[in-house]
């Protein structure tokens, strides 16, 4: 990393989308500090598209194709598909151009799934029809990248212009993608039996809680990173991480992460969805007002 560099006096992602601001502790942290995590998280954040497009979005896809219905939807997973792992390979040009001492061979730093949590997740996406609560998962992850991408574009002139190139390309592409997430959702949670989309519905929360929504395990790995690249900082490492963790309870943080205007087609879908008023009470009933 070459501090030096004009890309480093830049925030790599905008502030909403990074959860440390949302404590109380951030405005006793200095502007500089601030900054170097606002691009660690950056880093995460594009780590974690990878992974979700990598992980499940692609293998999901590949499992749901022979049991897709309609021939013209068949036909535009292959142009999904391809296009996931277009983003990916982009995505990890860009981290190894931004930090090459982590991420030259592998886009992994900050992202480490369990064995466990792996395995399970490799389980499930092979069987969509069991477990279709992973593509609403998909839906409502790629309609928020699209939200993340127009935070983006609205002030491009803040970010360094490579991470606006991948974001607009990414927003490009996305479009056509939550369509066919829309369509998948109608076809497999319509077919999936009452007793069945309960559990799913279950599961969705769960993976929502424990993976994605939540500030946890990654996202205190950035903590670590940032005292690592900052040692002297003005708050101890112990008490940023407490305070990430008491986002978790609560319950107004839910609409900064999954806010109707973050994911207003998913939300829309999911209030008329049979066996889902549990998930759209937990996270899809509040606006975000600031």
């Amino acid at each position: 990393m070459n501090t030096a560099d004009p890309t480093w006096q830049r925030p790599f992602i905008p502030e909403r989308l990074t959860p440390l601001p949302f404590t109380a502790v951030w405005h006793e942290l200095q502007p500089a500090e601030q900054l170097r995590y606002n691009q660690l998280h950056g880093l995460y954040y594009h780590e974690q598209i990878i992974f979700f497009e990598q992980t499940m979005i692609v293998p999901l896809l590949r499992a749901a194709h022979p049991h897709v219905a309609d021939v013209a939807l068949r036909a535009s997973l292959d142009t999904f598909i391809a296009e996931e792992n277009t983003h990916s390979q982009r995505f990890h040009t860009l981290l190894a151009d931004l930090r090459p001492e982590w991420y030259a061979r592998d886009w992994r730093h900050f992202v480490a799934a369990g064995a466990v949590g792996k395995a399970g997740l490799a389980a499930m996406v092979r069987h969509p029809r069991v477990f279709p609560f992973l593509i609403w998962l998909v839906q409502l992850l790629e309609e928020r990248t699209m939200f993340a991408s127009r935070l983006y574009l609205l002030d491009a002139a803040l970010f360094p212009q490579a991470i606006i190139g991948v974001q607009r390309q990414h927003l490009a592409d996305e479009a056509g993608h939550v369509q066919w997430d829309q369509a998948l959702i109608k076809q497999f949670w319509g077919e999936t039996p009452a007793w069945l989309r309960r559990i799913n519905t279950h599961l969705l929360n769960g993976m929502l809680s424990q993976y994605i929504a939540l500030p946890r395990r990654a996202a205190l790995r950035v903590i670590d990173a940032l005292a690592n690249d900052l040692p002297a900082l003005s708050v101890p490492p112990a008490r940023l991480k407490t305070a990430l963790r008491s986002l978790a309870h609560q319950a107004d943080f839910r609409s900064v992460v999954f806010g109707r205007d973050a994911v207003p087609r998913t939300w829309r879908q999911a209030s008329m969805a049979p066996d889902l008023g549990a998930f759209v009470n937990t996270w899809l009933t509040h606006e975000h007002t600031a």
